[in-house]
């Protein structure tokens, strides 16, 4: 199956870096697979997923309440509908669902590992303390998915 892991997300806010943080790690220990970044969104995110039969996107989360380095296993259908900064972009949602129907070609399975991060406000390339302790739990489970294909 061929499959692409994609990290998203923005490398110079400190945790919403993860996705990236992630992907580079995970390119380090496993075969068989695609690795890209992105630090997009909407359409443009859809477009990189073209010709994969899975895709799995690793990408920062900030829930009130929530546990740095949580990790919480989604799907497309689990994110909720929001519009974008621009007025031109689309949700997540409704960019899968615009390339199932115009692009093609999308992957079969989406499987979205949201990783539960403290600070994307500030500037800097590192991880929080707590994230920075999560990574290597956080690099297994995801290592673990993609090699037995669950």
């Amino acid at each position: 199956m061929k499959t692409l892991v994609l990290g998203v997300g923005n490398p110079l806010l400190k945790d919403d870096g993860i996705g990236i943080h992630v992907v580079r790690e995970l390119e380090k220990e496993v075969d068989g697979a695609d690795f890209k970044e992105a630090s997009v969104s909407g359409l443009e995110l859809v477009e990189m997923l073209r010709g994969y039969e899975r895709a799995i996107i690793v990408d920062a989360v900030k829930t009130r309440d929530g546990v740095p380095g949580k990790i919480y296993k989604l799907t497309p259908n689990d994110i909720p509908t929001m519009h974008g900064i621009s007025p031109h972009d689309v949700d997540f949602r409704t960019a899968i669902e615009f390339g199932e129907k115009f692009i093609g070609e999308m992957p079969e399975r989406i499987e979205i590992y949201g990783i539960e991060v403290e600070n994307v406000t500030e500037f800097g390339e590192g991880l929080s303390r707590d994230l920075k302790k999560s990574l290597p739990a956080i690099i297994k489970e995801i290592k673990h998915s993609i090699e037995d294909g669950s």
